[in-house]
This record gives C-alpha cells, sequence and structure tokens, in this order.
C-alpha cells in the first residue's frame, strides 16, 4: 500500500460514500496535501494543540528561498498552510457538495514526508506536506457560510501563534489565507472543468460581510495572449496578501503580487502565459 495514500474508515452513508470519492479524486489531482477521514490517528494532532509545535513548519519554509526572516517565514507558512487547507477542503467541497468540519479541535493534522513523482522531473527527497484528518461533513442552506466560518475558525489559533512567533500581523495573514483559498479553487475547478463555479464560490467566501478575508485586493483576472500564432486565456488569482518573498536573498515580486500595479500584473502575466506556450 502507499504510505501516501489517503485512506481511513467511515460508517457507510451516503453522505460518506461522496466523501470517499472525493478523496480519491483530490489523492490522484493533488497528492501534495493529504486528507482522509477519522480512523488510526497515529501521530495525528487536532490543530489547536498543533500550533504548540509549530517550530518545523517554520523552519521548513526556509527551503522556498535562503536568508527569510521571521516575518518572511511567517508570511510563507501561512500562505502554505492556507493552500493545502483550502485544497485538502476544497476539494472535497467542490466535488461532493460537502463541507468538512473544520474545527480546530476536532480537524487533525500530520506534518509527514512523501514522495512525488511526475515523469523525468526529480523532486527532492525531503519533500512534507500537511496531512488532514476529517472526522465530519455538512450540508446547510448556506454552504458558503459553513465554509467561511469552519475555515475562519480553524486558521484563527494558527494565525494568532504565527503572529506571536514572528510578529507577522494578523491582517497580511488573514490576506494571505485569503488568497490561499482562491488560488486553491481556481485550481480545483481547472482539474474538473469547473472553473466558474469554483471561482464564484471562492468568492462568496471570502467577501462574507465583516470577514477577516475581504479585501478589495483579492480578484480573479483573464489573460489573453498569442502563443505560435494562436490566440490563448487563462484565468490567474491576483493576491491580496503578500508573501515577502522580495525581501529574501535575490527575491524579486511575484506577478500576482499585490504591491505591482495591474498594467505590470496583466504584462508579467501575458509574458508568463507566452513563456509558458498557454
Amino acid at each position: 500500500m502507499d504510505e501516501n495514500a489517503n485512506t481511513g474508515d467511515w460508517p457507510a452513508s451516503p453522505l460518506m460514500e461522496d466523501a470517499q470519492a472525493a478523496l480519491a479524486w483530490l489523492a490522484q489531482q493533488f497528492p501534495q496535501v493529504g486528507a482522509s477521514v477519522d480512523g488510526d490517528e497515529t501521530d495525528f494532532s487536532p490543530v489547536a494543540d498543533a500550533c504548540r509545535e509549530i517550530d518545523e513548519l517554520l523552519d521548513y519554509q526556509g527551503r522556498f528561498a535562503a536568508g527569510m526572516d521571521d516575518r518572511t517565514k511567517g508570511a510563507h507558512l501561512i500562505a502554505f498552510y492556507g493552500h493545502h487547507l483550502s485544497l485538502a477542503a476544497g476539494g472535497i467541497f467542490l466535488r461532493s457538495g460537502l463541507v468538512p468540519d473544520l474545527d480546530p479541535s476536532s480537524l487533525a493534522i500530520r506534518f509527514e514526508p512523501y514522495s512525488r513523482k511526475n515523469g523525468a522531473e526529480v523532486f527532492p527527497s525531503d519533500l512534507r506536506r500537511l496531512h488532514f484528518r476529517f472526522r465530519d461533513f455538512r450540508k446547510g442552506p448556506d454552504n458558503a457560510a459553513l465554509f467561511h466560518d469552519g475555515f475562519i475558525a480553524n486558521l484563527a489559533p494558527v494565525i494568532e501563534t504565527v503572529r506571536a512567533h514572528t510578529g507577522l500581523s494578523s491582517v497580511a495573514q488573514w490576506r494571505l489565507a485569503a488568497d490561499g483559498i482562491a488560488g486553491a479553487f481556481l485550481e480545483i475547478g481547472a482539474a474538473s472543468a469547473q472553473e466558474e463555479q469554483a471561482m464564484a464560490w471562492a468568492l462568496a467566501i471570502v467577501n462574507t460581510e465583516g470577514s477577516p478575508l475581504k479585501s478589495g485586493a483579492l480578484r480573479y483576472q483573464n489573460i489573453a495572449a498569442i502563443v505560435d500564432g494562436v490566440p490563448v486565456e487563462r484565468v490567474f488569482r491576483l493576491r491580496s496578501g503578500c508573501c515577502l518573498y522580495y525581501r529574501t536573498d535575490g527575491g524579486t515580486f511575484c506577478d500576482v503580487c499585490v504591491l505591482l500595479d495591474e498594467e505590470t500584473q496583466k504584462s508579467r502575466l501575458r509574458a508568463h502565459l507566452e513563456g509558458a506556450g498557454g
């Protein structure tokens, strides 16, 4: 058995069957995140408890750039955590219509090694991922509100811990968390040929009135280019927060960085699209 497979035991029910199908799809499409249901709790800890051992996660962020200060590590960690959680929970939600219970006292996580293969491409042997162990799933009249409230409850202790360890403000972290939802939902939508629906759900969640996720900067942008004489288009997520990569040794601004003006973002994304061949 693949030690990185998403496994677990669950009661036989239509809801759990839908969750199982979504988890199987997620494992195939996004192996960089682990997701499973309540079962063997070996080495898993509730999110609320795992926050006490955040140093390992912060140290891991140093692999992405040289010369990271504490705030930059904090920014990368929230981006990393928010993206992984959004892929796992969002994958289940968008594929099954079920909203996972994200309460930090019940959702368990494990930071684990995993192997990754992509044709001839070679990945580092020390790659690690977050594995989320879900206990329950819900459906309601307002699933966007259910997802939003669970996500906020889950991130709150993580953000406070990162703030205490690195000095990165809560406002900056919530913006990066919102970016995680918008980016992950776009990826899930693209992988399942439901981009428009996925983006609509993401915007409904992050633009909840009074939410710390809400800002005027986060949006999606369609970019058109000509590649080898053929018109191509692609949707990009434009960030509301900054990962601070530009502060690392040799670092620059990301193409979707909130610190760039709109025309510079579009120009750089168009060049990226042309260089990637569409």
